[in-house]
């Protein structure tokens, strides 16, 4: 019987290229642990933590940290498709401790399982320590990220001021912070300043077919128009009918609120 691949490999970058390719979350978590223990000592892996199986060994070979870094994101989101989420936010603390440059994805990777987890308080806490130590470049991202945690866990307030500081970062997502900024404004019964420009900025926007299509239904079923908001959140539904499960975790909540004004549509 031929020797499983996670056992021929040469070199850990070989485990993290198999762990990209790999076809199931079984196979993306053996060869992220295969990498990770490639430099460990003789302990047995079931006796190790992930951060135990990435020591150095004795010859003074060491793992790099971005390599590291890499191979514990591969064994984050195997743990996410396998239904592990407690897993997955302690590899995502082992993520965090490398101190690699993608802390901030690491960060915001705690924050998504922990969300699922129903601990929306250590959630909201490590996203607002992802836009802390976001580059600029990730920045709005992060504080949009932190906005739709605090939207979603009752917080418009807070979710608010998340929006418009990162309105203040972004440049190629604009659109969606004002549409979800114009969202929550809505939800509050508060008079959104330009809606129709904002509607027409995210209309035109690479966005729109995306994360926009479910802004808009939203934002659509607020004013009042259920056929428009039918249309888009259709749409956003189909969209992500077959995606990943980790893109499934993020998107939960938005997911379900489409599903249920779709459902009140439906019962009208």
């Amino acid at each position: 019987m031929p020797p499983p691949k996670a056992l021929a490999c040469t070199f850990p970058e070989e485990h993290l290229r198999l762990a990209l390719r790999a076809k199931s979350p079984s196979e993306r978590l053996a060869q992220a642990e295969a990498g990770l223990r490639f430099f460990a000592s003789e302990a047995p892996l079931e006796q190790s933590s992930i951060g135990q199986i990435a020591a150095p060994r004795e010859d003074g070979l060491e793992l790099s940290v971005d390599t590291k870094m890499l191979l514990l994101r591969q064994a984050y989101l195997a743990h996410v498709e396998l239904h592990q989420l407690r897993r997955a936010a302690d590899i995502a603390d082992e993520m965090i401790a490398t101190g690699n440059d993608l802390v901030d994805i690491a960060l915001h990777d705690k924050a998504r399982a922990l969300q699922a987890l129903a601990d929306m308080p250590g959630a909201i806490e490590a996203q607002r320590l992802a836009a802390r130590r976001a580059p600029a470049k990730r920045r709005s991202f992060h504080l949009w990220s932190l906005a739709t945690l605090l939207h979603f866990s009752g917080d418009a307030e807070g979710a608010i001021s998340a929006l418009r500081r990162g309105l203040r970062a972004s440049t190629r997502d604009r659109a969606l912070l004002k549409a979800h900024l114009a969202y929550v404004q809505l939800e509050r019964r508060e008079a959104v300043e330009d809606l129709a420009g904002v509607m027409e900025e995210l209309a035109g926007s690479p966005n729109r077919e995306g994360y926009g299509r479910f802004l808009m239904g939203m934002i659509a079923w607020e004013l009042g128009d259920p056929p428009r908001a039918a249309v888009h959140l259709s749409a956003f539904l189909r969209r992500n009918a077959a995606i990943d499960e980790a893109k499934r975790l993020t998107l939960r909540e938005e997911l379900r609120r489409a599903r249920l004004v779709l459902a009140k549509i439906e019962s009208c």
